[in-house]
């Protein structure tokens, strides 16, 4: 496992690589208020990947950066990742995190082997006023508000929500005819609610499948050991 600071648009992106043999890659992208360490749940999910041989990164999305930004930072990434590598990227994105992975791979699907969506919104107006509650009318209201994530204590600005108008995330679904996608979404989300990932799912026009995690909520912390079952068992269908 070696670490790197990845230079995107005068940003540093911290990046974690842990090293497989094969020309396949997992790119990990955390969730809104996440970490590329996820807890710890990430890097243990990327060391059960590079058993099956697979190259895993992880990397940190610049803290409570807008769609635009997270999609521009993953093409970043995925261009180091197709450099230094390798040319087969699986993409993994949870949340936020999933929403620009399906962007990114609806635009440029080239070397894109598979996209796996855990828990990611197709409404990001919904999810986000879940998400935020109150905080989401002063955002609209054009007023700066404090958000506590993974970083510690930082600023969300309105472009922050003004940014959604610009993305379709259904019809970037319909897109990825030849990419295969596994939708991992609990029944009980309180974010992004499960209907969400049923109508996600009938947008996808190609290989396709939908785990439901009865009883699972946003975060599916008590789901881990079969999440990541379900995760390395897609995984192996892709090599």
């Amino acid at each position: 496992m070696k670490s790197i600071a990845l230079i995107q648009a005068n940003a540093q992106l911290p990046v974690v690589v842990h090293e497989g043999t094969a020309d396949q890659v997992l790119i990990i992208c955390h969730g809104f208020l996440g970490s590329k360490e996820g807890g710890g749940r990430a890097v243990a999910l990327a060391e059960e990947v590079v058993k099956l041989g697979l190259s895993v990164v992880r990397f940190d999305f610049t803290p409570l950066g807008p769609l635009t930004q997270q999609i521009d930072e993953l093409a970043a990434v995925a261009a180091f990742v197709r450099h230094e590598i390798g040319s087969r990227l699986v993409l993994l994105g949870r949340s936020m995190g999933g929403s620009a992975a399906l962007s990114y791979a609806a635009t440029q699907p080239e070397g894109i082997s598979g996209l796996c969506l855990w828990a990611t919104p197709s409404n990001l107006e919904e999810t986000f006023r879940l998400a935020l509650q109150e905080n989401y009318q002063r955002l609209l209201a054009g007023k700066t508000v404090q958000v506590t994530d993974s970083y510690g204590r930082n600023s969300l600005t309105a472009d922050f929500v003004r940014d959604f108008a610009g993305y379709d995330l259904l019809q970037a679904a319909r897109l990825l005819k030849d990419i295969p996608v596994l939708v991992l979404h609990g029944t009980q989300d309180e974010t992004v609610p499960f209907v969400q990932a049923e109508t996600l799912y009938q947008q996808l026009g190609g290989r396709k499948e939908l785990i439901a995690v009865p009883g699972g909520d946003h975060q599916l912390h008590a789901f881990y050991r079969e999440t990541t079952a379900a995760i390395l068992k897609w995984i192996k269908s892709l090599q």
